[in-house]
């Protein structure tokens, strides 16, 4: 076609491939909880990893509720031994896919999954909190613990209830009364019950903010705690909303804590990096009612490895090392193994762009081939799948392309080596836990 009759790629996208957008993310970075369900990691599939899923499952869920784990490490290794950029295999996602699906019933099903039944979900109710770690606001514990809150009172699965609100209504079941008075009383029972060493009192405004029947009201209190604020009491915020969740019921809570690494950045001075180390120990081990309900997960890689080791250590925490000796604390994410894997990632994106008008349920408008090409391309790591198909559908639809072959992907990317260099560009995800 001369270029001069050639559409806008957008206006072929909608019109020719009947999508209402392009369907990749051009990042692949998980902001969890944003507006665009591409970045957000709602369309990720996480029946790529079945298995570690599972792993995940026996490891952590049933270590936590069973076994008394309190600390399990999510890892991605890499494509090849020592891989110093084994980022984008999927960890943040698996963790907030693992965190949805517990909340949605207190973890019955993923306890059913394993074999077990009805009544240990029952004896032994759970729940799941989602944190990040970043190099502008969450750069302490007691900031990563605060952000983990927001997320019970902010984060909705799919339009639903919060995870707080599900737990206020758990708690009105439980003592059979709706009133605020009551409920708060209840959760201030469960304070006087916790024996040995916390933090001091809780914070009654924000169990009242729970209690309340307004179902915003936690979260408009904690959107006016100030940034200082929530670094230095986020630990405070945590024990009284764990307070609230042991009211209702609730043994163990599992914290799912991303980018650990970040802790330890370059910008943070080794004094303070080993003090906010330091107090993992001292608020997560030995400070309730953490020590008795909080097990966290955190994410690792290489990277990360060589960053924390050292502060890690010396507060005499678990061992993060993916060795035989801790198999049962860690679980690895490999690379994607074929192609089919990565078509099976593809599909839920496409799908999920397409228009009304689009008949279509397979990888249209890329070929068999072009699926292997873009696996090929891709360093075998789903974030590098979905933004080379990003780059490639953007370039294809420019050329006004009515299918994409393996050709057309290898003239698109060029020499080998070059989609694989730009890939390397990393941007910080963000905590926004209005929307599923």
């Amino acid at each position: 076609m001369n270029s001069e009759n050639l559409l806008p790629g957008v206006v072929w996208i909608k019109r020719e491939w009947n999508f209402r957008k392009n369907p990749f993310p051009s990042t692949g970075i998980a902001r969890v909880g944003g507006n665009d369900d591409r970045e957000n990691g709602l369309l990720y599939e996480p029946e790529i990893h079945a298995d570690q899923l599972r792993e995940v499952i026996e490891k952590f869920v049933l270590g936590m509720s069973f076994s008394g784990l309190k600390f399990g490490y999510l890892w991605s290794a890499g494509v090849i031994p020592h891989d110093s950029d084994a980022r984008g295999f999927g960890k943040s996602v698996l963790m907030q896919h693992l965190t949805r699906r517990i909340n949605s019933d207190f973890g019955r099903a993923v306890y059913e999954e394993v074999g077990l039944d009805a009544s240990d979900a029952e004896e032994v109710p759970i729940c799941s909190l989602f944190t990040s770690f970043d190099t502008v606001h969450v750069r302490s514990l007691g900031a990563a613990l605060f952000a983990a809150v927001e997320y019970a009172v902010k984060f909705r699965a799919e339009g639903g209830p919060t995870l707080a609100g599900q737990l206020r209504t758990r708690l009105v079941e439980r003592i059979g009364d709706s009133d605020v008075k009551a409920l708060t009383k209840a959760v201030a029972d469960s304070h006087r019950a916790v024996r040995g060493r916390t933090l001091g009192p809780p914070d009654d405004k924000l169990i009242v903010a729970l209690c309340d029947e307004e179902p915003h009201a936690a979260a408009d209190y904690l959107t006016k705690i100030s940034p200082i604020s929530r670094s230095r009491n986020g630990a405070v915020h945590m024990a009284t909303f764990l307070v609230f969740a042991a009211a209702a019921g609730i043994k163990h809570v599992l914290l799912c804590c991303d980018q650990l690494e970040d802790l330890a950045s370059t910008t943070t001075a080794k004094s303070k990096r080993d003090l906010e180390v330091a107090r993992f120990r001292d608020v997560i081990v030995e400070t309730l009612p953490m020590a008795d309900m909080v097990t966290l997960i955190a994410t690792m890689h290489p990277r990360a490895s060589l960053a924390m080791k050292n502060a890690w250590v010396l507060a005499d925490l678990p061992s993060f090392d993916l060795t035989p000796g801790n198999r049962f604390s860690t679980v690895e994410l490999p690379p994607l193994h074929d192609a089919a894997q990565a078509a099976q990632l593809l599909k839920r994106y496409l799908a999920a762009a397409a228009t009304e008008s689009r008949q279509r349920d397979d990888l249209h408008p890329f070929t068999a081939d072009a699926v292997a090409r873009l696996f090929e391309r891709s360093a075998r790591k789903p974030r590098d799948v979905l933004r080379t198909a990003h780059n490639v559908l953007v370039a294809a639809s420019g050329q006004n392309l009515s299918s994409i072959t393996g050709s057309d992907v290898e003239s698109i990317l060029g020499l080998p080596g070059q989609q694989s260099a730009a890939a390397q560009n990393e941007i910080p995800g963000t905590l926004d836990w209005s929307r599923g």
